[in-house]
């Protein structure tokens, strides 16, 4: 059987805090290999993160939450200059 972490161990690189209702991960120590699901605030190697989401995922989006006809074709029109 592979070791295990302890909780010791895992506390010393990831520390949790509670917001917003639940337990949400507020800092890690170390190197994430993998997706992160949700956002992140802050820097990763000391820059500062920023999501930008692409033509495609803003009008798959818009047409997910239903946007108005003015805002798909804006979208749309965005995707076609890309």
């Amino acid at each position: 059987m592979a070791d295990q972490i302890t909780i010791e161990e895992a506390l010393v690189l990831v520390e949790f805090q509670f917001g917003l209702h639940k337990w949400q991960v507020r800092n890690i120590r170390g190197t994430v290999y993998g997706d992160v699901w949700g956002s992140v605030v802050g820097t990763i190697r000391g820059r500062h993160w920023k999501f930008i989401e692409t033509p495609k995922e803003k009008l798959k989006r818009l047409i997910e939450e239903g946007a108005d006809k003015a805002q798909l074709l804006e979208a749309f029109n965005q995707l076609e200059d890309n």
